[in-house]
């Protein structure tokens, strides 16, 4: 059937009913004709040309080469006109979306007051992992390509950097309130008289490293509760065991020189009311911080992986289910998150319940990680927030080693003062 063709006074009628923004369903229904027809004149009128009916070409019956080419016209107009209708539809839908969005919105006027104030939302607590520490340990550069180094004065120098650190988030990078810090101290805080697991000479003696740190850590949480109340857990590590004990015993861990310190720091800050201490004799803390189920362990039971990478993922797996099972068995709540130290490296793996939180270390690169192909990574402590609704939120890897060169405030009576 052959089509309506449109007139000039249709055309004219056309153009002025677009102009005024009159919809599509409208115009056809006042030309009498079909919203396809009026999108197909309104894409002609764009081009600068008039729509036209399209016919179709005769031909004889008698002629078969004629019937051939009037299918292969056919093919060829259809295809064509289908093209021509997906323009067409482009254009239609990008004038519909003009009409629908009259105007656009203009930039907001944002105040100084209003980008500094203080915002209401939930409180979030503060955790710090303090772990791998090594107090006594001496890396000289010479035996290290001069990438590592590493003695008192250099943990001094870092402990305060992280002190700073710590400072600088909490009070010009943190709007929530902070109603607490949990610093979670995870073992190997001392270097002990141990080279993985074979007796060495030592360069600073037990004592001294006892001693110097914990006046040296006792300083660094008094600090802290400027900011908030500090509330401690602790676990041991493997390097503070003792001399006679080639690896990490099963019966009494807890007998063991890092837990000897943290009692020493206990006892130096025991008339500071904003310092909790809560030490435990298991091989691993179990707390709670907004209301999430911490497990705290040192880590050196974490076994295996690859020496790159430095993932010991099997035994992450295993660490979780064993202690998921142990939760539910108990009757007490499955840890979300596991806080680990003795890698010293910053590693973060999830799990179907939470994380797993892998902390760094003090002294970066030595000896024995550079002898046995370790991959090195800079010294880090590794600091986050909780909120009770939402877990962990912001994170920070806290590089230590940028406080080399700068001053310390820290003090240790003179008197016994030998670690250097």
């Amino acid at each position: 059937m052959q089509k309506k063709n449109w007139t000039n006074e249709d055309l004219q009628k056309l153009s002025q009913m677009r102009e005024q923004r009159v919809p599509t369903p409208e115009i056809a229904a006042a030309l009498g004709r079909s919203v396809r027809a009026v999108d197909t004149a309104t894409y002609a009128l764009r081009k600068g040309g008039k729509a036209q009916p399209q016919t179709s070409a005769t031909v004889e019956a008698d002629e078969p080469r004629a019937d051939y080419w009037q299918k292969r016209a056919k093919t060829a107009e259809h295809a064509l006109h289908e093209n021509e209708m997906k323009r067409e539809a482009v254009d239609v839908l990008i004038e519909q979306a003009h009409e629908l969005a009259p105007k656009s919105y203009q930039p907001l006027d944002w105040s100084v007051d209003r980008l500094l104030k203080k915002t209401t939302s939930r409180p979030q607590s503060a955790v710090l992992m303090l772990s791998d520490t090594h107090i006594g340990q001496v890396v000289d550069p010479d035996e290290t390509l001069g990438v590592g180094a590493y003695n008192f004065g250099l943990f001094l120098r870092r402990l305060k950097r992280l002190e700073r650190s710590v400072f600088s988030i909490l009070q010009d990078h943190t709007t929530t309130q902070v109603p607490e810090i949990v610093v979670a101290m995870l073992g190997d805080m001392l270097h002990g008289n141990l080279q993985h697991s074979v007796e060495a000479g030592q360069t600073n003696t037990l004592f001294d490293q006892f001693y110097c740190a914990g006046h040296a850590l006792a300083q660094f949480l008094q600090r802290l509760t400027t900011i908030a109340p500090v509330r401690v857990h602790t676990a041991v590590g493997n390097h503070t065991r003792w001399g006679h004990q080639k690896k990490m015993p099963t019966d009494n861990r807890y007998s063991n020189a890092d837990q000897f310190l943290y009692a020493y720091i206990q006892a130096l800050t025991r008339d500071i009311p904003a310092i909790q201490f809560n030490l435990d004799r298991q091989p691993f803390a179990l707390f709670e911080v907004q209301g999430h189920q911490f497990f705290a362990g040192h880590g050196d039971h974490l076994r295996g992986g690859d020496r790159i990478l430095g993932i010991p993922s099997h035994a992450f797996g295993r660490n979780v289910a064993t202690h998921s099972q142990l939760a539910s068995r108990t009757g007490r709540n499955v840890p979300e998150y596991y806080l680990f130290g003795h890698l010293h490296r910053s590693i973060t793996l999830p799990h179907v319940n939470g994380e797993i939180l892998v902390n760094g270390g003090f002294a970066g690169i030595d000896g024995y990680g550079l002898a046995e192909a370790f991959n090195s990574t800079p010294p880090t402590q590794r600091f986050f927030l909780m909120h009770e609704k939402f877990g962990r939120s912001a994170c920070y890897d806290l590089r230590l080693d940028f406080g080399d060169i700068e001053a310390h405030d820290y003090s240790l009576p003179d008197a016994i003062f030998t670690c250097q």
